[in-house]
């Protein structure tokens, strides 16, 4: 009986110990995730000269800059059918948003023409990013669209869609940084032309 018992518990101590072994989960393989952060000033080698601004200098006050809906910080690929495909490794080290808001400030800051101010009887400057993702049509090519809107003293509002486009290299991260860079610089100056103008 003893002996029966003791076979019996090795038995069960036996397919435990194997059931243990083929339950033993694997570890998911995780891709590790890489950050991009847009190069907003261009390289430079001398110390950059302090703009002097013109007495006449357009008061600009900037207002949110925001994204449209959940555009965040993944690094998104349009496809040719219009699906949109967020990329598994490359992430914006911030939500692209903030690097059009520094932008915005970084050609405020070189314009002669113009100053940014923080009082309620001037212009102000709201800006939504509503694109940024990179489209494979003839070319990789990171494309930006923002919409500027201009709210004047007198209570007038003008609106302004800005869309372009920035060459960059298929191969992740690339020139990606430049291209981003650049590209913002460039929606920035187009939106600060709108609130330049005069209505």
């Amino acid at each position: 009986m003893t002996h029966a018992f003791r076979a019996a518990t090795l038995l069960v101590a036996t397919i435990v110990c194997l059931g243990a072994t083929g339950c033993r989960l694997r570890r998911p393989d995780a891709v590790s995730v890489r950050t991009i952060e847009p190069q907003l000033l261009e390289p430079q080698t001398e110390k950059p000269e302090q703009v002097t601004k013109a007495p006449d200098a357009t008061p600009i006050r900037l207002l949110d800059t925001n994204a449209q809906g959940s555009m965040g910080r993944h690094v998104v690929h349009q496809q040719a059918n219009g699906e949109l495909l967020t990329d598994p490794v490359w992430r914006w080290s911030a939500p692209p948003e903030r690097y059009l808001d520094m932008a915005l400030r970084l050609q405020l800051e070189a314009s002669p023409s113009m100053r940014l101010v923080d009082s309620s009887g001037t212009p102000t400057l709201a800006a939504t990013l509503l694109v940024w993702d990179l489209e494979s049509r003839d070319g990789t090519q990171l494309v930006g669209a923002v919409q500027f809107q201009v709210t004047w003293t007198d209570r007038a509002v003008n609106t302004q869609l800005v869309r372009d486009s920035e060459p960059v290299l298929a191969e992740k991260p690339g020139d990606l940084p430049l291209a981003a860079g650049r590209l913002f610089r460039r929606l920035a100056s187009r939106g600060l032309t709108l609130a330049a103008s005069k209505r």
